[in-house]
């Protein structure tokens, strides 16, 4: 059985080597730019599960409780976003990790060569 992936590639194909000339142009400015961009994204996703928590919170809750004033979710809300900035900045999920190895060419392997010389 073969599987294909978007873009044509099969299970069996691989992605052709990243040349000298690609890893060379990744300069140190777009890999901070990248790397930022990245632990936004980890910030994001972990507003985006704090938030679905706190609704799972909200289903229960008592009439008398913090989440029917609005100046109270609203406090919770900006909780929240300094919990997942400050989590993300730690790169405690290891999204933003991940995210940075995708798109940085790899460097390609050594091919035998030995570094004794």
């Amino acid at each position: 059985m073969k599987t294909t992936f978007a873009g044509g590639l099969t299970a069996t194909e691989q992605l052709p080597a990243i040349d000298g000339a690609a890893l060379a142009a990744v300069t140190p400015e777009y890999r901070q730019q990248l790397e930022t961009a990245a632990v936004k994204f980890e910030g994001m996703f972990i507003k985006q599960l704090l938030q679905e928590m706190r609704k799972g919170g909200e289903a229960f809750s008592d009439e008398d409780s913090i989440f029917n004033n609005r100046r109270e979710r609203d406090m919770l809300d900006f909780a929240d976003n300094q919990v997942a900035d400050s989590l993300a900045s730690q790169r405690a999920f290891g999204i933003a990790d991940m995210i940075v190895r995708q798109m940085l060419p790899s460097a390609p392997a050594a091919g035998g060569k030995d570094s004794e010389g």
